[in-house]
């Protein structure tokens, strides 16, 4: 009798370390359902169902909302718009030489527009790169998870209290 019991809260450790895994996966690494059905051993309708219940997809979604993605990928804009700007340069440059007026100011009007966006994507990352939060706000939310690791596991807690100050102290340097 204990041995089935023991068996059956064993097969519950593996059933969630395999669905903890799933979350690391899909939300934080980005990797697909079927990639990560096949990665566990596990049907992809059973990997579906955690996505649904745990709410995978709008999790990953906030994670990619964050300043650093956004600056990411404004940064891989301004790189697709600095070539389409080169390109538009080699046209205007082609233009010149077939004497095709009307064309090179069509590109020009073009490329013009074009720098314009690049300005204001650029402005945007920058203002992105400023810190937006205040130390109290940091101090405040890092109080938020480390009260409620102490919650969950106090002794863990209790091994994190140095680091809690080093990160502290760290972050009044950094922020003022």
């Amino acid at each position: 009798m204990a041995s089935k019991k023991r068996r059956k809260q064993l097969s519950k450790e593996v059933y969630d370390k395999l669905k903890r895994t799933a979350y690391e996966c899909i939300v934080v690494q980005g990797k697909s359902q079927k990639e990560v059905a096949l990665l566990l051993g596990v049907t992809e309708a059973t990997v579906s169902k955690w996505a649904i219940d745990g709410n995978f997809k709008e999790e990953r979604n906030n994670r990619q909302q964050c300043i650093s993605t956004d600056a990411d990928n404004i940064k891989k804009l301004l790189r697709v718009m600095s070539q389409q700007r080169l390109q538009l340069e080699e046209l205007i440059l082609d233009a010149q030489k077939m004497s095709d007026t009307q064309e090179e100011i069509r590109l020009r009007k073009d490329a013009r527009a074009l720098s314009d966006e690049m300005a204001k994507q650029n402005k945007t990352l920058l203002s992105l790169d400023k810190t937006n939060y205040t130390l109290g706000t940091y101090i405040d939310v890092m109080d938020d998870i480390f009260n409620a690791l102490r919650v969950y596991d106090e002794s863990l807690w209790e091994k994190t209290v140095d680091f809690q100050a080093t990160l502290i102290r760290k972050k009044t340097i950094e922020i003022g």
